[in-house]
Order: C-alpha cells, then structure tokens, then sequence
C-alpha cells in the first residue's frame, strides 16, 4: 500500500495523528511471532492474568481484582498419532514421554530439545510437569505443530491450543526521548506505558503523572505507582517496570538525560474518521486510549488497573472494531474471563459482569465471525447461561447472587443520598433488563451452534422478563422506567431506560419517546463516559443524532480542552482545577487512559454513517446517512472482508465495499 492508496478518511485525518507508533501500511512497532508452544484450552491466557497480577502488585497499583480465576496447573499431557520417522520438539519442563503404550526415551540436546525416532505408526503420549511454584508454564514446541491435543487430566482431549513464550512475551518497544519543558520537569507529548531511564551521576529525585498536577507528588503513600528507580549500571538509573505517564520528572546537581522505552501492542490502524478537526481528533485520541489499553487484554487503564473486566471488554471490543479490528485481545480477553465459570463467583465478583460476558461473546461474533472460538467456548457459555437461569428461577436474577458479588452498573451518586453509590435497590430495573439483554445474547449464539434447546429456554425466559417488566417497571405518566418495580420511591435513573432502548425491550415510537426524554437534564447524569457511551448509542439507535453529537462534543470536546490525549475512567464537567484527578478518594486516583471511554472510536462512525454489521463479519451491513454528514466526513471501517469506505464529496456519499461484503440497506 502507498499513500495513494489511502482511504480519503486517512488522509483527511493525517493532522489529528499523534501517536509516536502510530501505522496504517503494517503493524508498528516491530512484530510479535509466536513460535507455537502449545497449551491445553485457556492455560496460556490464564498464565498472562497471573503475571499481570504480580505485576501489579510490584508496581504497587491501588486496584482490587474480585473474582474467581483459575490457576494454571504445573502438568499437561499432550498426545498426536503419528507416523514413522524422526521427530523433535522443545519442552519446558520435566519430560516423559510413551509410544503405543511403552516408555520412549528421548535423546535431549542443547535448548531443550528432545529427539525421537519412530519406527512404526502410533500414538505418542507426553506429560510436562514444572514445579508449581515458578512462574512459567509446562508446554511443548513440536515440529510438526498441527495435530496435537492437550489435556490436564489425562483423559479429557481437546485440540491444543497455540500461545506465546512459556515465560511471558514482551512488547516491543519505540525509544522517545521527552522534550524538557521547565528545568528538570519533561513533557512526552501524550500519554505512554513506559519504562523511564535517567541519566545521572547521582540518584535524581524522581517523579511522573498522566498530569503535572500527579507530576510534582514525591509521597510514596499517595502514589498510584511505586516511584522505585534501580542503578542498573553506573550513574543510569531505570524504572523496574512501565509506568503510565505524561509527564516525568528528574532532577539532580547534575545535568541528567531522560529517555522512555515506550511499549505498544504492534497493530495498524485499519480503520479512520474524519470530521472537523475535534471530531477528527476525538476519534483519534479514542483510537488511541484504546491502543494503550490493548495489551494481551483488552485492559480498563494503563495506570491503576492493568487488567481485564468484563464490562469495560464490551465497550472496548466496539472501538477495537472500528479502529484496529484486531480480534486477538478479545479473544484472550473472552477466554481469560470466562474459564472459571460462575459457579463460585460472577465474572470480576460483579454480578452485571457475567451479563456483560454474554453481550460480549454475541458482539464478538458479529464484528469478527470467529465459530471456531465460539465453539471451543460454547460449554462454558451454556454452563454460565444454566447458572443465571437457575438464579433467577421464575423470577427476578437476584442483585447479589453470591456472599461476595457487587452489583456494579455505573459510578453515580443515590438521587435521594447524595453523599453515597446509589443502592442496589435503585439498581434494580438495570439489572432485570440487561439479563434481558445477555438472555437474547445467548440465544443468538445458542442458534449459531444449532442449539434449539437452549436457544428456546433463553428466549422465554426473556419474554417473561419483558412482560414483567412492561407491566411493574414502565410508568406510563412519567413515560419512563422506573429503577425498582416494587418501590416507586427509588425514582428514576437514565441506565434503566436507555438499556431497554439498546437491548431491543422497547422499540419504534416507545424506545424514540424514552430517548426523547432522556435528551433533557431532568435525570441526573450517568457517572463515566463508559456508559455515556451506551446512552449516546440508544440516542442514535432512535435518530437523536443532535444529542448525540452534542454530548460527544461536551464530553469528550471537554477532555481535549483540558490538554487530554487519552480519555479519563470519569468526567465530570463541575469540577475545576486539580479537583478533576481526585478519584476514589485519592488525590490521583482518577485513571487518564481507560478503555472503556474510548466509545467514541465506533460511536462517531455509526452516529454520521451509520454503518453497523448485519450479519456474523460483516457478510451484510447497512450504512444509515445522518443528517448531520457534510462534505470531508468520511469513514473507513475494518472488517475481516476488507474496508469499507464511505465519504461524503459535493454533496453525496461515496463507498468502496470489499468483495464479500453485501450493503443492505
């Protein structure tokens, strides 16, 4: 590809790029190659979660991760037919190894290399141990690949799985060199996750922020990241682990040097909008949030959280569709999140979270047609389907299912207690409806499997759901719905109301009427741009594209006024001065770079072109002009078929469409 071979919304969006990785004709920076080690299903993604987890907790990050996740195990068997000749595989771990029943010895050479020679057909059974409490991973690396099975019993196989090094994989990294913009205080131009490395006789006082504000703290207690420096050589002294930063400081007696290696995920940006030039450069700096926040997850934020949730992974999973359509994150991220089921606990110990799971895999499927993974998934699927039917019974799914669960939906403030969360009790409509929504969500993939059964227990458990809740939730009066069926002095809240215009409860002139509603400031507002991006989703679902815009310019326009490069985990357009970084009752708590506010990136694609799948991969889509389109909008979308190409040129809308692709509308 040349710069001719651009898409006009490429070119029309070059001068918003800012990201010092950034790549549309290959994957920057550098590549990744996995050699093929092989693991039984989820152990290698369940091996990355662990090493996050330690790291952060060298990093000294202030997150709880709740939840149930499963450990990975210190044995695997692996076994393939095979045919006479020579064969050779790398193994990390103790090797033992039989062929048709009888012990094989193996001739083992330099890097852990074993050989074989077969002299007739069979099977070749090989068990891996490592000792449990290092941190890698028991695995082989054979030649041939193709054909093996795994198990961790020894007698339930399933294919292996192919993943990256036993020990963990590093991203490659790009050298930046921050400008100096005061004595001793360096500006990297936009956000990073990063190692820093200073240059200096002595120890330099040392200190970093996604602000300047977070820049100048030098107290260890209120740091959300451990301000260690290590003398790795004479007179350099480098940070142990990347930090997420904007901003660094390093000062000495001496003249200091100051140098990041800064850590990406090598993708290309496949997808582009363009608009005027803050449309242009939301866009961008949502693609970009997103970008951070793809590492072998899709992670909430770079600073304090560093792992994957599954309410953030459906927000996320959309802006990754329109911008990098790379379907790996999510893949790990679905097969990480979902292994240990919910029999113990819900996804993350949060109860909306397993719902999330369940949208997720359904808009996985969508966005990137993937049935292989979906049938390598589906029996943790249909067992976490089974638990929330039986929680539910012929009732309600209960808000607290388990000792530990947390019903989570949104950060905002009880109408009727300022000073706290709002309740579970006034949480209470959400939840019913978005259960409402997994159910559909299952039994769409119930049905991409030929699951009839399941597929039917869904969907009438949804019809009662909806009934239900027509009947004891919606208030004709206030043309809205309620948040408690029981306890009309809960009032109302927006989530309630624009989930059941998203998950298709209320349709045609009922979900318009709701939204209409919503469009005023009567309710209070939802508390984080991760689900302002839902209720501008249910805005253009019912053709308020004027509110919709306007609240992405207030919103996200707001974060840019403020000198953002990545969007914030909360937005809250009251605050003035450093009150704004306050999050969790830490002075810097408030994340600067979080996945889940990178909405945008599929938001403004859909609000002007309304370009969305209409079938698994985009086999079918439709494209939905808004009114709001004006000559230089354009939009390429990514898709597994190619680009889809959209531009508006003296007044009317041009497309190119890949071969395969079918518009509808």
């Amino acid at each position: 590809m040349n710069l001719f071979q651009l898409s006009v919304a490429h070119r029309n969006s070059a001068h918003a790029v800012f990201d010092p990785a950034y790549s549309v004709f290959q994957s920057a920076p550098g590549t990744v190659n996995p050699e093929g080690w092989l693991y039984p299903h989820a152990e290698y993604e369940c091996f990355l979660l662990r090493q996050m987890r330690k790291a952060c907790e060298r990093l000294k990050l202030k997150v709880g991760y709740p939840g149930t996740f499963h450990t990975p195990v210190s044995s695997v068997h692996f076994r393939r037919v095979m045919e006479p000749g020579p064969f050779s595989l790398r193994v990390n771990g103790t090797l033992s190894a039989s062929f048709n029943g009888g012990e094989l010895i193996a001739e083992r050479q330099e890097n852990d290399r074993f050989f074989f020679e077969l002299n007739t057909p069979g099977i070749l059974l090989l068990h891996v141990c490592v000792n449990a409490v290092e941190s890698m991973l028991p695995t082989i690396l054979p030649d041939p690949i193709s054909g093996w099975e795994a198990s961790i019993d020894g007698e339930h196989y399933e294919a292996a799985c192919p993943g990256g090094n036993p020990f963990g994989d590093r991203f490659p990294v790009l050298r930046l060199n921050p400008a100096e913009y005061a004595p001793g205080r360096y500006d990297a131009g936009c956000e990073l996750l990063s190692r820093v490395r200073i240059f200096s006789r002595r120890k330099p006082v040392f200190g970093f922020g996604e602000s300047k504000f977070e820049l100048e703290n030098t107290d260890p207690v209120l740091s959300e990241q451990t301000l260690e420096l290590n003398e790795i050589r004479s007179g350099v002294w480098e940070t142990p682990d990347p930090l997420a930063f904007r901003y660094l400081r390093a000062e000495a007696e001496n003249p200091v040097r100051v140098e990041c290696d800064a850590e990406f995920t090598p993708v290309r940006y496949t997808g582009a909008f363009a608009s005027d030039p803050e449309l242009s450069r939301i866009w961008m700096s949502s693609a970009y949030t997103l970008r951070l926040c793809m590492r072998h997850f899709l992670i909430d934020g770079i600073k304090r959280d560093r792992l994957p949730w599954a309410g953030d992974l459906a927000l996320s999973l959309l802006a990754n569709a329109y911008s990098f359509a790379d379907p790996e994150p999510v893949r790990k991220t679905l097969t990480v999140l979902g292994r240990a089921g919910i029999r113990k606990t819900h996804v993350n110990g949060i109860v909306d979270y397993s719902l999330w799971l369940l949208i997720a895999h359904d808009l996985y499927q969508r966005y990137f047609s993937d049935p292989a993974f979906l049938k390598r998934q589906y029996a943790e699927i249909t067992d976490m389907v089974l638990v929330l039917l039986e929680q539910a019974g012929n009732g309600f799914l209960p808000c607290r299912d388990y000792p530990a669960d947390w019903l989570f939906v949104d950060w905002v403030r009880s109408q009727h207690a300022p000073e706290r969360e709002w309740s579970n009790a006034e949480k209470q409509t959400t939840l019913q409806i978005h259960f409402f929504w997994a159910l559909n969500s299952a039994a769409a993939l119930a049905d991409r499997m030929n699951d009839p059964l399941l597929a039917g227990r869904c969907r009438n458990k949804a019809e009662q759901l909806k009934q239900e809740l027509l009947n004891r939730a919606f208030d004709p009066a206030a043309g809205l719905f309620r948040a408690n069926t029981d306890n009309p002095s809960c009032g109302f809240y927006r989530h309630a109301n624009y989930y059941a215009v998203l998950s298709g409860l209320i349709t045609g002139q009922e979900a318009q009427a709701v939204m209409r509603r919503l469009c005023s400031p009567t309710l209070p507002p939802v508390g984080t741009p991760y689900q302002e991006a839902l209720e501008i989703l249910a805005m253009i679902r019912t053709g308020c594209h004027d509110a919709a815009l306007a609240t992405i310019r207030r919103i996200w326009g707001g974060m840019l006024k403020l000198g953002a490069t990545t969007f914030f985990e909360a937005y809250d357009e009251s605050l003035t001065g450093n009150s704004i970084y306050a999050f969790y009752n830490r002075p810097y708590g408030l994340s600067l770079c979080h996945a889940w506010s990178a909405g945008p990136a599929a938001l403004l694609p859909i609000l002007l072109f309304g370009c969305e799948p209409a079938s698994d991969g985009w086999r079918t889509f439709r494209v939905a002009p808004s009114p709001l389109l004006r000559d230089g909008d354009a939009a390429t979308v990514p898709t597994p078929l190619g680009e889809i190409r959209l531009w508006m040129e003296n007044g009317q809308l041009h497309q190119e469409i890949p071969a395969g692709a079918v518009r509808i509308d």
